[in-house]
């Protein structure tokens, strides 16, 4: 049985937490039995630390290990966890009969990424995801009738992002407003454009699918593509503010990028 640790609320409130909606939303989509235990804020450290979880991280003052919730055990393998997507990664690894989660493109996108990485990582990349998918990357990428049926299925997913940015009043989901939403599309989209290739004629395709959406919106972000963009502005913070203010800047800078959390095949 997998028991689903919850942050407490108030009656009748049951869940609040949108990174506990996560974890459920997946729990009830694959239909797996499990159990909830609600956890008041304080207790978090105490009661996920004696079910024998591990930490989600460091807290940010460096103070020492910082405990989440969602988090989740599973008796079945003896299995403890926290944070929303690594509970899905695993779900999808331990209940592999159940809806899979994971890209339909994968099949074709993992095996092309040790073609544009350097040698050292290259070599590493092809180790480590043969030992984890249990075969060789090159033989993990379809061919003929099989190389379709994939393609198939990606336009089908696209399909229903494509059918909820219908629903907009301008180009991106929320409108004319971009939002890290239109972000989570835009990085797949531009993953698939690299290791595709943007001169092969299955990207051409992709191009065109519904209307050609993704190409605009593709191009609506190139904006925000650059990674350049911040020494950019973080030089003309320099010359043109005072060295608080540039130091402050940097300073935000750097929280952010220990507050974002990427993990990944890629």
């Amino acid at each position: 049985m997998i028991t689903l640790y919850n942050i407490s609320a108030k009656d009748p409130i049951v869940t609040f937490s949108p990174n506990v909606w996560k974890a459920r939303y997946v729990l009830n989509y694959k239909k797996i039995a499990y159990k909830t235990i609600h956890v008041e804020f304080p207790n978090i450290e105490s009661v996920t630390k004696n079910a024998g979880i591990p930490p989600n991280g460091m807290k940010r003052d460096g103070s020492g290990p910082y405990y989440t919730a969602p988090a989740i055990t599973d008796d079945s393998t003896g299995t403890a966890i926290s944070d929303s997507y690594k509970i899905a990664e695993y779900l999808d690894k331990a209940y592999p009969a159940l809806p899979n989660l994971a890209a339909p493109l994968w099949p074709l996108i993992l095996p092309r990424v040790p073609g544009i990485l350097n040698e050292e990582g290259a070599e590493y990349y092809r180790r480590t995801r043969a030992a984890r998918f249990g075969k060789p990357l090159d033989q993990m990428e379809p061919v003929g009738e099989a190389r379709k049926q994939v393609w198939v299925k990606a336009e089908a997913a696209m399909g229903q992002i494509d059918r909820w940015m219908s629903k907009s009043s301008g180009p991106f989901f929320m409108g004319e407003t971009v939002t890290f939403v239109d972000f989570v599309v835009v990085a797949m989209l531009k993953a698939m454009k690299i290791l595709i290739g943007e001169s092969s004629e299955e990207w051409k395709e992709v191009e065109k699918w519904h209307g050609g959406r993704w190409k605009n919106l593709l191009e609506r972000m190139e904006s925000y593509a650059s990674v350049d963009m911040w020494m950019s502005v973080e030089a003309e913070s320099d010359s043109r503010c005072d060295d608080e203010f540039g130091t402050r800047v940097r300073s935000a800078y750097r929280a952010l990028l220990r507050s974002s959390i990427s993990t990944s095949d890629f």
